[in-house]
C-alpha cells in the first residue's frame, strides 16, 4: 500500500508539473500571438468577455466547493447512497443554475456594446465571443461535477490531460483558423465552445472510471441533500463574488475608464498574475482532499501539521517567482510584448508584489470549507470587494495614478483580508493562537522583497538584450536564493517536509 500510495504521489505531481510547463508555454506564445493578429484592442476584449462571465460562472464555482465538500466526506466514510444523492442533487443544482443564468447573460450579451468601450467595427464579433465564451462557462459548470471525482480520488494525472486537451483544442482551433482564415473574434468564440464541449467528455470518462459507485439517477435526488449544498454553496457563492471584486474586477473599470486599448495593455500584463494563481493551484489541489479527509475521521492535529507547513513552504517558493518577475518587469515586458510595453513595469509589480503573501494561505480556504465555516468569510469578502470597486476609481481617477490605481487598491484591499483576516480566523478554528500563520507570510515577503530588488539592481547594471541573458540573470538570482531560504528561512520540520515531497513520500 505504501508503495502505491508513493506511486500516486509521484504521478500526480509530476502530472501538475507537466501542465504547469505546458500552460506556461502554451500562454507565453499565445498572447502575442493575438495581440499581434488581432490588435491590442481586440485582444481586450477576450479578455473582457472571460471577466463578465466569471461573475455567471461564480455560481458553479460555489456549487462544486460545496459539491466536493460532501462527496468527498461521503467517499471516505463509504457510504454510496449518500454520496450518490450528494452527486445528483448537485448535478440538479448544476442545472438549475445553468438555466437561471441564460437570461442575465443574453441580456447582458445584447447590451454589450451600450455598456462597455468595444472598438468600432467589432461590435458583433463581441457579442458572439461573449454569448460563446458564456455558453462555455455553462458547459463547465455541468463540467465541474464529474471533475470533482478525480480530485476527490487522488487523480491529478487524469485532471490534467483533460485539462490539456481542453487547453490545447482552444488554442489549436484558434491557431488553425487564423492560419486559413483573415484573424476574427469569430474564430475564438467558436474555439472556447468545443474546448468546453471537450472538458466535459474528458471529464464525464474519467468520472466513470474512478467512480463507478455513483450513478445518474433523478430518484436519488434528495431535498436534504439539496438544503446543505444549497446553504454551503450560497454562502460560497457570497464569497465568490466577492473574489472576483478584488480579482476580477480590474478589467472592467479599466474598460469604462480608459477604454478599449488599454484594457487590452492590461490584460497582456494579467497573464503574469494568472499564472502564478495557476502554479498555486496546481499545488494547493493536491491539499484539499488530504483536508477533508482528516476532518471526516476528527484528526484535527493531521490538519494543523498540514496548514502550518503548507503556508510556509507556499510564501517561501512563491517569493521566487514573484521576486523575479517585479525585479526583471521592464526587460522581461520588452522581450515578450515589445518596447512599448515596457513602461507598464510597474503595473506588473502591483499585480504581482503581493501575490507571495496572498496565495499562501489558499490552504486555509480548505480548512473553512472542511469546517463549513464560509458565512462570516463569505460576507467579510463581499464587503471587501465593493470597498475595493471605489478605492480603485479613487486611486485612478482622483489620484492621478490611473490605471496603476487599479492594480493598487486590489493588492491594498487583498492583503488586508488575507493577512489581517483569514490566516487570523482559520488559526482560531484550528485551535492555534491568532498570529500562528504570520511569521510564514512575512518570510515569503522578505523573501520577495529580496529577490525583487537583486532583479532591480541587476537588470539596470546591465540590461538583458536578450532571452538568454535574461534567463540567466533569473537562475544565478534563483540559485542563491533557494540555497538561503532553505537554511534560513526553513526550520527542521520543515526541511524534512520537503524532502519527504521530492523524494514522493506522502505525508501526514
Amino acid at each position: 500500500m505504501a508503495d502505491i500510495a508513493r506511486l500516486r504521489f509521484v504521478s500526480n505531481v509530476a502530472a501538475n508539473a507537466c501542465y504547469i510547463v505546458l500552460n506556461t508555454t502554451i500562454m507565453l506564445w499565445y498572447i502575442p500571438f493575438l495581440v499581434n493578429h488581432l490588435g491590442v484592442a481586440a485582444y481586450g476584449m477576450i479578455a473582457l468577455a472571460n471577466s463578465l462571465v466569471m461573475y455567471g460562472a461564480l455560481v458553479g464555482t460555489s456549487l462544486n466547493v460545496s459539491i466536493s465538500r460532501f462527496l468527498a466526506i461521503d467517499l471516505n466514510k463509504g457510504n454510496t447512497v449518500s454520496a450518490n444523492g450528494t452527486f445528483n442533487t448537485g448535478l440538479a443544482l448544476s442545472v438549475i443554475a445553468c438555466s437561471a443564468l441564460l437570461v442575465p447573460a443574453g441580456i447582458l450579451t445584447y447590451f454589450l456594446p451600450a455598456l462597455f468601450n468595444v472598438p468600432a467595427g467589432l461590435e458583433r464579433a463581441a457579442q458572439f465571443l461573449l454569448a460563446s465564451v458564456g455558453a462555455a462557462f455553462l458547459v463547465t459548470i455541468l463540467s465541474s461535477n464529474f471533475g470533482v471525482a478525480s480530485l476527490i480520488k487522488h487523480r491529478f494525472d487524469l485532471r490534467n490531460i483533460v485539462n490539456s486537451l481542453t487547453l490545447l483544442t482552444r488554442v489549436g482551433i484558434i491557431a488553425l483558423c487564423f492560419m486559413v482564415w483573415p484573424a476574427t473574434l469569430w474564430h475564438v468564440a467558436v474555439a472556447f465552445v468545443i474546448a468546453a464541449m471537450v472538458g466535459l467528455a474528458g471529464d464525464v470518462v474519467v468520472w466513470r472510471r474512478l467512480t463507478p459507485e455513483l450513478q445518474l439517477n433523478y430518484r436519488s435526488i434528495d431535498r436534504h441533500h439539496f438544503r446543505a449544498l444549497a446553504n454551503l454553496g450560497g454562502w460560497s457563492a457570497v464569497n465568490q463574488t466577492g473574489a472576483l471584486l478584488l480579482m476580477q474586477v480590474d478589467l472592467l473599470i479599466v474598460n469604462a475608464m480608459f477604454g478599449a486599448e488599454m484594457t487590452g495593455r492590461y490584460a497582456a500584463v494579467l497573464l503574469f498574475p494568472a499564472l502564478i494563481n495557476t502554479l498555486t493551484e496546481a499545488v494547493v489541489t493536491v491539499l484539499s482532499p488530504a483536508i477533508m479527509a482528516r476532518y471526516a475521521v476528527g484528526d484535527i492535529d493531521g490538519m494543523r501539521r498540514i496548514a502550518r507547513h503548507s503556508v510556509k513552504l507556499l510564501s517561501v517558493a512563491l517569493a521566487l517567482p514573484v521576486g523575479l518577475l517585479c525585479g526583471f518587469g521592464a526587460p522581461l515586458l520588452h522581450l515578450w510584448l515589445g518596447p512599448q510595453f515596457a513602461q507598464l513595469n510597474v503595473l506588473l509589480i502591483l499585480l504581482v508584489g503581493h501575490l507571495a503573501v496572498n496565495l499562501a494561505v489558499r490552504p486555509l480556504f480548505y480548512v473553512v470549507t472542511a469546517y463549513n465555516q464560509v458565512k462570516v468569510q463569505g460576507l467579510l469578502t463581499l464587503a471587501l470587494g465593493l470597498a475595493n470597486i471605489g478605492l480603485a476609481i479613487a486611486l485612478a481617477r482622483w489620484s492621478g495614478w490611473g490605471v496603476v490605481g487599479v492594480a493598487a487598491a486590489a493588492a491594498i484591499v487583498w492583503t488586508i483580508k488575507n493577512c489581517l483576516f483569514t490566516s487570523s480566523y482559520c488559526a482560531t478554528l484550528l485551535r492555534l493562537p491568532w498570529w500562528s500563520f504570520y511569521a510564514p507570510l512575512t518570510a515569503g515577503a522578505l523573501g520577495t522583497l529580496a529577490i525583487g530588488f537583486a532583479g532591480r539592481f541587476i537588470s539596470q547594471l546591465w540590461w538583458p538584450p536578450n532571452w538568454l541573458a535574461l534567463g540567466a540573470m533569473a537562475v544565478t538570482i534563483a540559485v542563491l536564493y533557494s540555497i538561503v531560504a532553505y537554511f534560513l528561512s526553513l526550520n527542521r520540520s520543515d526541511r524534512e517536509l520537503l524532502w519527504s515531497i521530492l523524494d514522493g513520500r506522502p505525508h501526514a
